[in-house]
C-alpha cells in the first residue's frame, strides 16, 4: 500500500524525467545510426537502420578531415588546463579554508564575483594580451584562458570541500614538524580527492566543447581544437554536406565526454553531495 502511494506521488515526476530522457537520447541515437550510412541511405530515411555497419565514414573523418590532429590538440589543451587550474585552485582553497587568514573571507568573496562574470567578456582583453606577448595562434593562450576562467568555480567547490576535512591528521603532521607545503601535498590533497575529481571533470567537460575562444585565438588549421575543427567537415565531399562523415565526426566529438562522465559519475555525485551537506 505504501509503495502504491509512493508511486502515485512520484508518477508525474517520473513521467517528466522519462520524457526528458527520450528527448535527450533521440538526437544522440540518430547521429550514431546515421554515422554508418552512405549519403544515399541518409537521404532515403534518417530514421532507418543502416544496411550494414559501414566504418568508412569514421576513416574519412580521421584521414581526410584531420580529426586526429584536432583530437590531439584538444586533449593537450584540456588535460594541461585541468592540471593548471586544479593546482592553483587547490593552493588558494586550502589557504582560504584552513589557514584562518584575516583576508580569507574577502578573498573568497572576490573569487565568487568571478563566477558572475561571463567568459565572453574577457575575450577582447585576452586577445590584446595575446598580441602583446605573441601568444596569438598558440595552444598556450587557450590553456591560460581556459584555466584562469574556471578558477573561481574550482575555488568555490574546493573551499567547501576543504572545510569538511578533519583536522586531526593536519594537526598531527604539524606537531611532527611538517611544513605547510608538506601538509597540503601529502595529507590534505589526497583527502580532497573527491572534490578535485568533481572540479576537474566539470572543467574538462567545459573545455572540451569550448568554441568562442578557440575561434578568436586560433588561425592555423593544424592548431584547431575539435570543436573548431567541426566546421571543416562541411566541404569534405566538395559542394554538398557528407552527412555520414559529419555524423561520424559528431560521435567522435561526443564520445570522450560520455566516457569521462560515465567513469567519474559516482565521484561527481559524491563530491557535490559532500560539499553541499557539510560545506
Amino acid at each position: 500500500m505504501k509503495r502504491l502511494k509512493f508511486f502515485r506521488r512520484t508518477f508525474f515526476i517520473r513521467f517528466i524525467l522519462i520524457l526528458y530522457s527520450i528527448i535527450v537520447i533521440i538526437p544522440f541515437l540518430m547521429i550514431f545510426i546515421n554515422s554508418f550510412k552512405t549519403n544515399r541511405e541518409f537521404y532515403e530515411s534518417i530514421w532507418a537502420l543502416p544496411r550494414r555497419l559501414n566504418f568508412d565514414n569514421y576513416v574519412l573523418a580521421f584521414e581526410q578531415a584531420n580529426i586526429s590532429q584536432y583530437f590531439l590538440n584538444t586533449v593537450i589543451v584540456c588535460v594541461t588546463s585541468v592540471i593548471l587550474t586544479l593546482s592553483l585552485s587547490t593552493m588558494v582553497s586550502y589557504a582560504i579554508a584552513r589557514r584562518k587568514m584575516k583576508s580569507g573571507p574577502k578573498l573568497y568573496f572576490l573569487f565568487l564575483i568571478g563566477l558572475l562574470i561571463p567568459q565572453i567578456v574577457g575575450i577582447v582583453p585576452l586577445f590584446l594580451m595575446a598580441r602583446v606577448f605573441r601568444l596569438f595562434d598558440t595552444l598556450f593562450i587557450l590553456i591560460l584562458s581556459y584555466a584562469t576562467a574556471t578558477i573561481p568555480f574550482c575555488v568555490f567547490v574546493l573551499t567547501a570541500f576543504f572545510k569538511t576535512l578533519p583536522s586531526d591528521l593536519e594537526e598531527a603532521a604539524r606537531i611532527d614538524g611538517a611544513s605547510n607545503t608538506h601538509v597540503l601535498i601529502s595529507i590534505m590533497t589526497p583527502l580532497a580527492k573527491p572534490g578535485l575529481i568533481t572540479a576537474g571533470v566539470f572543467c574538462f567537460l567545459d573545455y572540451w566543447s569550448e568554441y568562442m575562444k578557440a575561434l578568436a585565438f586560433i588561425a592555423t588549421p593544424s592548431r584547431k581544437t575539435i570543436s573548431l575543427g567541426m566546421l571543416t567537415f562541411k566541404p569534405v565531399s566538395g559542394f554538398k554536406i557528407d552527412w555520414g562523415v559529419l555524423c561520424a565526426a559528431c560521435v567522435l566529438f561526443i564520445l570522450p565526454v560520455v566516457v569521462v562522465y560515465a567513469v567519474f559519475q559516482r565521484n561527481l555525485l559524491d563530491g557535490l553531495t559532500a560539499g553541499a551537506i557539510k560545506g
